[in-house]
């Protein structure tokens, strides 16, 4: 499986215009993970993120929501729709070489936390006009959030992953851009989130205030049920939440 990371720096790239999600409260835009070449082991991370997936061609998402993008403050608002089919445990290990170096430095206070959790998405615009969606601003929620924390947080450090809790890496079968993946008209995109350690002995839900559907808190999902339609595609891009986080702060 050939895996990349997304490559900002590529000669000839359009720096297209982009009609954010309105998908919540985390953040408001993110820029671009520093860097124009991934490395092997990167690649690797990549693709081991994109692999070992349960895979039925009669799945079903565990649920779906509704969002909403627009182009223009809210005169046209377009939708897109979310099928998030699988959560899984992965390594810290499987996630760092995605990391810049001052990030993997704050990522490493998790360790011994427990294993991060990924959640596999697919994106659909039934619409007329290209859509971008990104993760980065579904949050994790429990009936008590604060249980959703693992044992072992202490410091401020690893609070900050926490408050709210909010993804490490996000990775997209299309080229990201500030964190945000473009879902053409009639299209099908991959996308996948991967969370800090959480707590897995409570029912953990996928909550975001902007969801249109379902309207009031969201939905639970488990870890390890299902299946995904079909195989995850071979390019996968991906980029750093806190870089990106980081960037936008100091702008």
């Amino acid at each position: 499986m050939e895996a990349r990371m997304s490559d900002p720096c590529a000669p000839g790239q359009p720096k297209w215009r982009r009609s954010y999600a309105a998908l919540g409260v985390i953040l408001a835009g993110l820029v671009l993970l520093a860097g124009c070449a991934s490395s092997p082991s990167a690649t690797a991370a990549v693709a081991a993120l994109g692999t070992g997936l349960p895979i039925n061609r009669h799945a079903q998402p565990l649920d779906n929501a509704l969002v909403t993008s627009t182009p223009d403050d809210g005169f046209y608002v377009d939708d897109t729709y979310l099928h998030f089919y699988y959560l899984r445990r992965v390594g810290l290990v499987d996630v760092e070489p995605l990391l810049a170096g001052a990030e993997a430095k704050d990522a490493d206070s998790l360790r011994g936390l427990g294993p991060l959790l990924e959640v596999v998405v697919t994106a659909t615009n039934p619409g007329q006009s290209t859509t971008a969606v990104d993760l980065t601003q579904t949050v994790l929620e429990s009936s008590q959030t604060s249980r959703l924390n693992p044992r072992g947080v202490h410091t401020a450090e690893q609070r900050t992953y926490y408050e709210p809790i909010r993804p490490i890496v996000v990775l997209s079968s299309n080229r990201l851009d500030v964190c945000s993946a473009d879902v053409n008209p009639g299209a099908t995109v991959w996308l996948m989130a991967v969370f800090p350690p959480v707590n897995t002995s409570i029912k953990i839900a996928l909550v975001d205030q902007e969801f249109v559907s379902p309207v009031v808190h969201g939905f639970y999902l488990p870890i390890a049920r299902g299946a995904i339609p079909s195989r995850v595609p071979s390019t996968l891009y991906a980029q750093d939440v806190d870089h990106c986080i980081q960037i936008l702060n100091e702008s």
